[in-house]
């Protein structure tokens, strides 16, 4: 089952403190051992080659332990409600995570994991969680949502495109705006490393934001300690898509919220900085 933003934002963080357990304990020991000494204090080179030797071990055993705790899924095959072609779908099992971006996007073993969250009919391009396709729809809508889709005939469909198609989708049937904003946010997350879609990826951020503003004001978050970690989100948003003013505005609210979460006044003040630095890193 998917979870949305509202459900998800304020636990990812928790990762993003610690990074990992295994890579906190092994930090410590591999900045001593990578401090270079000064020429006249140099050790001899049985001593240089066992500490490389210390090194190549430690980063081998971390990084056997993550390929043992890698991202597993299962494939599921389900039918579009608006044609009923199959599509498929491979739900994850299990993964690794060390952390996360400053958006939110986890980091570590997780294989295909946002590439599957969202997927597409072949043949209509309808697009949508796994849930998505289990939704049943008159045969008016069915219509309607046909009839929308033709936009998307001739346009190439990738990943991040499904991420789009499916937040649009959900404008169209009118879901709610945290559901459209997961969407969009999903999306930008598959375009990080791809410098010919930078545009794309700002404006799945902005498509982002606009929608997280508009959950605030709908009150669609029960949990009064979401909001502040909405507004970083905002602010983080507008950020990276160098509306600085903007930015500062909602990193603001969200430190002089009383309900935040711990870790949200940190961040929010370190992300703060590189808006007044007029700093739009899309990277972090």
């Amino acid at each position: 089952m998917r979870k949305s933003i509202s459900t998800r934002i304020g636990r990812i963080f928790a990762n993003l403190v610690a990074l990992s357990v295994s890579l906190s304990s092994a930090l410590p020991l591999l900045q001593y051992q990578m401090i270079r000494e000064k020429p006249k204090d140099r050790l001899n080179v049985c001593k240089k080659k066992k500490n490389m030797k210390t090194i190549i071990l430690t980063l081998g055993i971390l990084l056997s332990c993550n390929l043992v705790y890698g991202h597993t899924c299962d494939p599921q095959k389900v039918k579009c409600p608006i044609d009923k072609t199959t599509v498929e779908f491979c739900v994850s099992m299990s993964m690794t995570t060390f952390g996360s971006y400053y958006d939110f996007q986890s980091q570590g073993a997780i294989g295909n994991y946002y590439e599957e969250l969202i997927n597409s009919c072949p043949k209509c391009h309808y697009s949508g969680y796994l849930s998505d396709f289990g939704n049943e729809y008159s045969r008016k809508q069915k219509s309607e949502i046909k009839d929308f889709l033709k936009k998307y005939k001739k346009v190439e469909i990738d990943d991040a495109k499904e991420c789009e198609i499916a937040g649009k989708i959900k404008e169209f049937i009118n879901e709610s705006n945290d559901d459209i904003a997961n969407c969009y946010l999903i999306g930008s997350y598959l375009v990080r490393h791809d410098s010919k879609q930078t545009e794309f990826r700002k404006q799945l951020q902005t498509n982002t934001l606009t929608f997280l503003k508009k959950a605030i004001e709908n009150k669609e978050y029960a949990d009064s300690t979401i909001i502040a970690t909405t507004n970083y989100l905002i602010g983080e948003m507008y950020r990276r898509t160098s509306d600085f003013e903007n930015a500062i505005r909602y990193f603001d609210l969200a430190i002089s919220d009383v309900n935040k979460m711990d870790w949200v006044e940190e961040v929010a003040i370190k992300q703060k900085e590189l808006a007044i630095k007029e700093d739009d890193d899309n990277e972090l």
